[in-house]
């Protein structure tokens, strides 16, 4: 028997070009997501943790000479400073994922609600040493988040949120696209 000549109208198929180094997907295989949402929810908790005991004691080294307007602006700048450092990283990381973006945002929201709640407390600390900080556990624990929203006005509050949150969600949705 003969092996089978194939017809004269029809070319046989070429090999298939062999699979590259760091080649996405293989053809006729969906590509696969790049980036991780764990990694950008560790990284988004740890610069978000670190933002926020920054900004304590950069409210306990200037409480002094901080009137209610600076601590304000300082608060929504700090928001701003805190969302583009979180979302730059959870883009990096999270890739074109925007499920990996939203973690990091909340982190974002807690940290500068955290900084403020902490640097209230070290001034209290620092201000009426132990004694002052055991009064206020036993008769108003809740003072520093009164503090958080009176000090702040309570819309400069919930703006100093949005920033936080909208923006790092917002930087790490355009970080997170150019990863593609």
């Amino acid at each position: 028997m003969q092996p089978m000549q194939p017809a004269p109208h029809m070319q046989p198929m070429p090999p298939a070009p062999p699979m590259q180094p760091g080649y996405p997907y293989q053809p006729g295989f969906p590509p696969q997501r790049r980036g991780s949402g764990a990694k950008a929810f560790l990284l988004g908790w740890l610069i978000s943790g670190f933002g926020a005991t920054a900004f304590a004691l950069l409210l306990l080294a200037s409480y002094e000479d901080l009137s209610k307007v600076g601590m304000r602006v300082l608060y929504i700048v700090f928001a701003l400073g805190l969302a583009l450092a979180v979302g730059g990283v959870a883009g990096k990381m999270g890739g074109p994922n925007p499920g990996a973006y939203v973690a990091p945002a909340l982190l974002a929201m807690l940290a500068v609600f955290m900084g403020v709640c902490n640097g209230f407390v070290f001034v209290l600390l620092d201000a009426g040493g132990a004694d002052a900080f055991e009064a206020m556990m036993e008769h108003e624990a809740g003072a520093p988040a009164e503090f958080w929203w009176k000090g702040l006005k309570g819309g400069i509050a919930l703006l100093g949120l949005a920033v936080a949150g909208g923006g790092t969600f917002g930087m790490a949705s355009l970080i997170g696209k150019r990863a593609r």
